[in-house]
């Protein structure tokens, strides 16, 4: 990483942790970074989430999630649509797939879907995993031609990377197929004392704070 992007970086998620923490919406004050309550409107991207329980805040209030956090510094017209246990071929809580969550960022016409691979496919066939993968990310083409797709990996406490080797290489290749663009995001949060609850799999909502400044870093790479 290049120093200046590291300090960058390190800025960023310091001063998603004092909103974090402190539940502030006032203007920022660092130069380059807009800091404010939730928008909607037509000046600003409306952005769908497709996801699991990390995306969703599992444990934690919805603005503690990382989709918030990364809205509120990129002034997004955000709709989180994840749910805790789902997966492209697994039901989550709301006894439906990913799917479910395609359709409504399909309904939203969203100007950008972020889309991700989930631990919580693991155990299933990786091909009927794929399959849903490629048909999911070829709807939403299809439904929003001119939306920006991006997929990342899967993001978790538990699972190694060898473990969701098959999950992400499948979903980028979905998305890169579409001229969607790939974020890896690593793993933020895994295995680093303070950033997981106690239950080994979600982030602290300083782990939340350590995946948004992830996913702002790769955002504005332009390798």
């Amino acid at each position: 990483m290049h120093p200046h992007r590291a300090l960058a970086v390190t800025a960023t998620a310091l001063l998603l942790g004092a909103i974090a923490l402190s539940g502030c919406t006032t203007a920022s004050s660092v130069p380059g970074v807009a800091v404010g309550p939730a928008v909607n409107g037509k000046d600003h991207p409306k952005v769908a989430v497709i996801g699991d329980s990390i995306e969703s805040g599992g444990g934690l209030r919805p603005a503690e999630a990382w989709p918030a956090l990364v809205a509120v510094d990129r002034r997004w017209e955000l709709e989180n649509y994840s749910v805790p246990g789902a997966g492209f071929v697994t039901y989550g809580g709301d006894e439906q797939d990913f799917g479910a969550q395609v359709d409504r960022a399909i309904a939203l016409r969203a100007d950008m879907v972020l889309i991700c691979a989930s631990d919580n496919d693991l155990g299933r066939d990786v091909y009927i995993v794929s399959a849903a993968m490629t048909a999911a990310v070829e709807r939403l083409r299809t439904a929003l031609p001119h939306a920006r797709i991006l997929g990342f990996n899967a993001l978790t406490g538990e699972a190694s990377d060898d473990d969701l080797a098959g999950l992400n290489e499948a979903l980028h290749d979905a998305v890169t197929a579409v001229g969607g663009r790939w974020l890896d995001l690593g793993q933020p949060y895994r295995g680093r004392a303070g950033l997981v609850q106690n239950d080994g799999e979600h982030p602290t909502p300083a782990g939340q704070q350590a995946i948004a400044a992830a996913v702002l870093e790769r955002l504005d790479d332009r390798g």
